[in-house]
């Protein structure tokens, strides 16, 4: 088969396997790119996310949570990948995010779902641990996530995740085991994430559990409330034990979140307790035993069905509770939504205001302007 013979059968197979539901309702919450290959389907997934920083205190650095260590234009987010399933019980992931120096491994699981109502997921994947840290950045109402969840969440790490639901989706239930997790040396900077391509050097094991229960319905994907629906109510709470060579640590989890008619309300509540194992002083990040949690609550509506929202978020974060010291905060957010096409184009206006209760007070507020596309 010649060259030009063999591109112009690739494009036929391609356009005829792209699902029809790739095309429908043009803004809606599907997919952009779906290929169907009979006993395999696959979609293409992509994110870009560009942050405009007109205003910023002179004290705003990226390593404490902050947006930008300058006014300027920072690339936030640029991810490519694939996810799909094979012969109906077999569901993957592989993708990839740039970062400085080059590109590193996101997500790279393969999950296995032949038994009824119970999933086996290994690989690299996100720790069943917090709601916000769970649902994917681009499904979220603000620019970024809470700084709370940043700082407290472990996100991605590679383990094997036994998963399932009970009542088509009412009550979901997932148990793990991961390699060990480890901190960045500032709060803020929250967990490191490895694809562990060298395997478990470093640590031990950590080990997860998570619940979720939806008595009034599925609440759907992300926060906003596109559906403008009836209520729907959401309890979760997560535990995790993190097995470290010299540092032990317990997280709990517990949030809430509601919708009606537009309206959404999200409350999350993070805690962890770190403890070293051995002599105190081999770890940097814990020299002592040390307490921290952090208290989030968000409040947004739609004032125009899948066009414009307005959301305020409110956080407590506490990086030492026997202390009080810069790391006691209140952070106040707040900004417009303009959604194009959903969560595939929107726009993000959004005001930071954090406040430290103890020792110097910074000027370290922010104003940002997100562009956000989305497959």
């Amino acid at each position: 088969m010649n060259a030009k013979r063999f591109v112009t059968l690739l494009s036929v197979t391609l356009c005829v396997g792209i699902a029809p539901e790739a095309f429908a309702g043009e803004g809606d919450d599907a997919s952009l790119i779906v290929v169907d290959g009979g006993l395999a389907q696959f979609t293409l997934i992509g994110l870009l996310q560009t942050q405009f920083v007109p205003l910023l205190g002179e004290d705003a650095r990226i390593t404490s949570g902050d947006p930008a260590d300058a006014p300027g234009v920072r690339l936030r987010r640029a991810r490519l990948g694939v996810s799909g399933w094979a012969w109906g019980m077999v569901d993957w992931e592989l993708s990839m995010q740039a970062r400085t120096g080059g590109m590193d491994l996101l997500d790279a699981w393969v999950g296995y779902r032949g038994l009824t109502g119970i999933s086996f997921v290994v690989g690299a994947r996100k720790v069943q641990f917090s709601r916000y840290a769970i649902m994917s950045v681009s499904d979220q109402v603000m620019v970024d996530r809470p700084l709370g969840a940043q700082a407290m969440a472990p996100l991605r790490q590679v383990g094997l995740t036994i998963e399932g639901d009970i009542g088509n989706g009412i009550l979901n239930w997932s148990l793990g085991v991961y390699n060990g997790f480890a901190r960045n040396q500032s709060f803020n900077e929250g967990f490191r994430e490895t694809a562990a391509l060298e395997g478990n050097r470093f640590t031990r094991l950590a080990y997860v559990a998570h619940a979720s229960l939806a008595p009034l319905g599925p609440l759907g994907d992300g926060l906003a409330d596109f559906k403008r629906g009836g209520p729907r109510l959401g309890l979760g709470g997560s535990f995790y034990y993190d097995d470290g060579k010299t540092v032990g640590t317990l997280g709990l989890a517990a949030n809430l979140v509601y919708k009606h008619s537009g309206l959404h309300f999200v409350a999350e509540y993070l805690y962890d307790s770190a403890e070293p194992t051995t002599n105190p002083t081999t770890d940097a990040t814990v020299p002592a035993a040390v307490s921290r949690h952090a208290l989030i609550a968000e409040l947004g509506y739609l004032l125009i069905a899948d066009e414009l929202g307005v959301t305020a978020r409110f956080e407590l974060l506490d990086d030492n509770m026997d202390l009080d010291n810069s790391g006691d905060q209140i952070v106040v957010a707040g900004g417009l939504q303009y959604y194009f096409r959903r969560q595939h184009l929107k726009a993000q206006l959004e005001y930071t205001h954090r406040n430290e209760l103890e020792g110097p007070s910074l000027d370290n507020d922010s104003l940002v302007l997100q562009v956000q596309f989305q497959l």
